[in-house]
């Protein structure tokens, strides 16, 4: 019988992770923190962490750092997270199914005082690191190491968590989460989903990603159970068998494999466990809703969790459980406790109510910017001289706000670009593509060819549908300008994802790189899509050297 729910009081947000994590084991150490085949209880979890935060200690000076680790999508790379927070020091999870060449930029980049490895990636991670003194293996971690309790002193603005994403250079850089905005993450499960012990949390990714905090940190500091499933190598076949099997209750999925999940499933009135089904990623259009509706139980509730990686929770858009919006309707998402969104223009000045511009997030709650690059961080982090105690962030994502404090996402600053003269956003042709009868999906990616900017698409196309580029050309024309229809539309079998769930765009593009010169345009657009599939996987692997379920 699981514990009634805990407290989680906003005044523990001006402490550290492991403090609270200790108050959460004092008071449910027999219940199951992290799900599987061999279940870890609170108190087994606290004990493994312990002896792993004091080999950590060993082996490292005091003060601030990072403790990068490889390990498998399991237990333990929870526990790491947790000994490097315990140890007083940020954790960096690496994911090891990243390009080696990526792992180095990681790596050399971050410069972690340790790096942890399991005995399946101990080869791996002796290629990261310059000497075997820098290396921690853990199976090596053993009765040496005591498991009782151990306090390190850690400040409430003390690095906590390093995500690393790309910049539009490919640079890595590597977003520092405190331990005061990781609580915040928490403490917003807590109040906006109820996270409590009765729960069972899904986690479908590594936790590199930042959009892991929520699951790992809302889930263990509110005393729920952490179940693991790795979406990006077991794929989409068995997760409803395991949603029913693990009695999942929360849900997280990325929206386009959520989106991929409803069009593989049947029935109605599905997983009566999953009360809450919280969106992230992608833009969510009301065909998600309506499928979502549909397949899951009358119960469940489903909400978009509007994120950054910078900025953490933004907003959040909610349809309660039994309600029933118009088709096509997609509630808007209000800003979250603690988060103050304002819309500026291209001066950085707030512009009219219901324009469009640059959202501008301000809290007190923010990342603290980019790990050991300032002069990024002084790019998108500035002070606020009214407010002196919270930062703005600019996000690069381009909407309005309207007089009901909602906000409406248009696209990205970075997916904004001129063609023929003509500012374009290729989200909103995105969008066109999926008013089509025909399409179910679309991507459009913008390529540099002599010297100007063209648009290229790629669609899946529902079940018995015919491809017909031009019969695409001619539906688009009633809804957009001649000079937004895409010049070359590829059809494609599935779009490809990044581990996060996103549309890999930088994969497309390559596509469209590696193309023979004398291949044409309707060569490629009437072939077959399964043939594009499989061309897509092999230069997947042959440029870029992923392995094909990254």
């Amino acid at each position: 019988m699981a514990e009634p729910a805990m407290a989680f009081d906003r005044a523990e947000l001006d402490q550290s992770i492991p403090a609270r994590f200790d108050k959460v084991v004092r008071e449910h150490a027999t219940h199951v923190a992290i799900g599987g085949v061999r279940p870890w209880t609170y108190g087994d979890v606290e004990q493994r962490a312990n002896q792993l935060a004091r080999a950590i200690l060993d082996r490292t000076q005091q003060g601030r750092g990072c403790v990068a680790y490889l390990v498998d999508h399991s237990p333990e790379m929870v526990i790491c997270a947790l000994a490097a927070l315990k140890a007083a020091k940020a954790f960096l999870c690496i994911h090891p199914a990243m390009p080696p060449n990526a792992q180095r930029d990681i790596v050399s980049d971050a410069a972690p005082d340790l790096l942890l490895a399991d005995a399946a990636h101990a080869t791996a991670a002796r290629e990261l690191v310059d000497d075997d003194s820098r290396l921690l293996l853990l199976d090596d971690i053993d009765a040496r190491f005591s498991a009782d309790a151990l306090h390190v002193a850690v400040a409430p603005g003390d690095p906590a968590g390093i995500f690393y994403t790309s910049g539009s250079t490919g640079r890595p850089k590597g977003v520092v989460k405190s331990h005061r905005a990781v609580l915040h993450r928490a403490w917003l499960c807590a109040r906006y989903d109820g996270v409590n012990a009765t729960d069972r949390q899904s986690l479908l990714t590594y936790c590199s990603f930042a959009s892991s905090e929520a699951d790992v940190f809302g889930a263990l500091l509110n005393g729920a159970t952490l179940e693991l499933y790795d979406a990006a190598s077991r794929g989409l076949g068995d997760l409803g068998a395991w949603i029913d099997a693990r009695r999942i209750t929360l849900l997280h999925p990325p929206v386009m494999l959520f989106r991929k999940y409803l069009e593989m499933i049947e029935g109605s009135g599905l997983h009566p466990s999953v009360r809450l089904v919280a969106l992230a990623g992608q833009t969510v259009i009301g065909s998600d809703i309506e499928q979502w509706r549909h397949r899951f139980s009358r119960s469940c509730a489903l909400r978009h969790r509007f994120s950054s990686t910078e900025a953490g929770h933004i907003a959040v858009a909610s349809v309660a459980p039994g309600e029933t919006l118009a088709p096509g309707t997609v509630p808007p998402p209000r800003a979250v406790a603690d988060k103050f969104l304002l819309i500026v223009d291209e001066q950085g000045q707030p512009v009219e109510q219901g324009s469009v511009g640059e959202l501008v997030v301000r809290s007190a709650f923010l990342a603290h910017g980019y790990w050991r690059q300032a002069s990024e961080t002084a790019k998108y982090f500035r002070n606020d001289p009214d407010f002196p105690d919270q930062h703005l962030f600019h996000t690069g994502d381009i909407g309005r706000l309207s007089g009901d404090g909602s906000f409406e996402f248009i696209g990205r600053r970075d997916d904004q670009v001129k063609v023929r003269g003509y500012r374009v956003e290729t989200r909103e042709i995105e969008q066109a593509f999926m008013l089509l009868p025909t399409v179910r999906e679309a991507a459009v990616v913008t390529e540099l060819r002599q010297d100007a900017h063209q648009l290229a698409a790629f669609v899946v196309m529902k079940q018995g549908a015919l491809f017909r580029a031009e019969v695409l050309r001619a539906g688009l024309r009633p809804i957009l300008p001649q000079w937004k229809i895409p010049a070359r539309i590829h059809a494609i079998e599935t779009l490809p994802l990044t581990p996060t769930g996103k549309i890999d765009r930088p994969l497309l593009l390559q596509y469209l790189q590696a193309r023979r010169p004398a291949e044409t345009s309707e060569e490629a657009t009437e072939g077959n899509a399964d043939g594009l599939a499989a061309r897509l996987i092999k230069i997947w692997q042959g440029l870029l050297g992923r392995p094909s379920n990254w």
